[in-house]
């Protein structure tokens, strides 16, 4: 090797400087493989289980990540005695809207929900992606604005494109009498596009100047945000609402739920503080407790014990062999053993992760 290359090789590696979340190999399943786990998982659902399988993932997995919400948000004495107002205001609020949109005006709350959890989700991957900046020390000053157009400009283009969300997007423009033609969403669709494709440059061009100004990349940040999208654009092209929603909330919600114990972990570590009701931190009361969570809410608002065991108590029933009661298959399943919920959840993340705050950075 000539000094010539010598001298670009340190310089290549100087530019990289590799960060986790967590550890390497926590990222490496929950950041990085979780998406294709969670879309081989939605594919099997799609065959095995159409009708259940949603609900059931509802259950499991969305509800208990409700759960590590309120852990992070109304648990920790700290987050508390700074959020009070918010905390106590801002359900007070949601809640009795939630009830109101729901008897009054359902399609328009339906929308507005529907937009929320989308910017909701992006926002999620977008604070993980700064994460991974903080924990390695890397990018420029502007690298957090860059991340989160790009989060805006790819998520927009996602929305606009897909087969999934176009279909639903032009019904709703047709609807409202304000249809576009056939050429006039090419043309929209077309633009979005080029638009993102010109970001996209635009945002290399913006990585490549930071290095050269000594500024550090971390590439797994954007290998999560790659593996992110891939799932998201992957399972928009799909037609099928159940892979989309069975896929999204196992990345989402796991995800979610992993950070939440990583961070209260951290936190008692750090100042000694626990959680309200959960003492010291045992990744074993932080489950169970998620699970008994989900399942006191899930029956509150009448949901069946079929959902809960992913449809096997119907198969139990029609199983001549087995040939269970409806009793027996629900007490066997019962022994092992949402949009009001999910307001005041994204309203909660909209300000409790704030990464310029000093005391969530102490939990990361």
């Amino acid at each position: 090797m000539s000094v010539r290359e010598g001298f670009c090789s340190v310089e290549a590696m100087s530019a990289v400087s590799i960060g986790f979340i967590h550890t390497p190999r926590a990222d490496a399943i929950w950041f990085i493989a979780l998406p294709f786990i969670a879309i081989a998982i939605a594919l099997l659902f799609h065959t095995q289980l159409p009708y259940v399988a949603q609900a059931s993932i509802a259950v499991w997995i969305t509800v208990p990540h409700h759960y590590a919400g309120w852990v992070r948000g109304y648990g920790l004495a700290e987050d508390w005695n700074q959020w009070r107002t918010r905390l106590i205001v801002g359900p007070l609020i949601l809640i009795p809207t939630v009830l109101y949109g729901s008897a009054f005006i359902p399609i328009t709350l339906a929308i507005l929900l529907f937009l929320w959890d989308h910017q909701h989700s992006m926002m999620q991957q977008y604070g993980f992606a700064r994460i991974y900046d903080f924990k390695s020390g890397s990018g420029a000053a502007m690298t957090g604005r860059w991340d989160f157009w790009m989060g805006i400009i790819l998520y927009t283009n996602l929305l606009l494109t897909a087969p999934l969300w176009a279909e639903l997007w032009i019904a709703e423009l047709y609807r409202w009498d304000l249809a576009l033609s056939a050429d006039a969403i090419r043309t929209l669709q077309t633009t979005s596009y080029s638009i993102t494709l010109t970001f996209l440059i635009a945002y290399g061009v913006h990585v490549a100047r930071s290095v050269a100004a000594g500024h550090t990349v971390n590439p797994m940040k954007y290998a999560f945000v790659f593996v992110s999208y891939a799932l998201w654009y992957y399972v928009a092209w799909q037609d099928s609402f159940l892979i989309y929603l069975v896929a999204h909330r196992l990345m989402h919600g796991l995800q979610y739920m992993a950070m939440v114990y990583w961070y209260v972990e951290k936190k008692e570590q750090v100042t000694g503080a626990v959680p309200r009701g959960l003492g010291s931190l045992s990744i074993v009361r932080y489950v169970f407790y998620g699970a008994i969570y989900a399942a006191v809410f899930h029956l509150a608002i009448g949901g069946g014990f079929n959902e809960m065991s992913f449809g096997l108590i119907t198969a139990l029933e029609g199983d001549e062999a087995i040939n269970f009661s409806t009793e027996k298959a629900t007490g066997f399943y019962a022994a092992t053993a949402v949009s009001a919920a999910s307001v005041c959840h994204y309203y909660l993340d909209s300000y409790i992760w704030k990464i310029r705050e000093t005391k969530t950075q102490e939990g990361l």
